[in-house]
């Protein structure tokens, strides 16, 4: 399935010099173009966004599992450990 121009939106960003150099040496050392870098970069920072934000929410219902006793009722029962 291709992707038309509606699929996509134009983004305009503003970046230092010198980082701006680092992003063209690594396109061409992966020879691809800047939107296929960018767009894999936030992909990349996208999925480990939502990751940490998961992470998180875990630690919080540790907690609560570990404290909670109705949350804990039934491990006795089948006798394993939360963790």
């Amino acid at each position: 399935m291709s992707k038309t121009s509606h699929d996509y939106e134009r983004v305009t960003i503003s970046l230092p010099s010198e980082i701006s150099r680092d992003i063209d040496e690594m396109k061409k050392e992966l020879n691809i173009s800047k939107s296929e870098l960018f767009k894999t970069a936030f992909e990349i920072f996208l999925r480990e966004h939502r990751k940490q934000k998961i992470r998180k929410i875990a630690e919080r219902m540790t907690k609560d599992y570990e404290t909670d006793k109705e949350l804990t009722a039934f491990t006795a029962l089948d006798s394993e450990d939360f963790r």
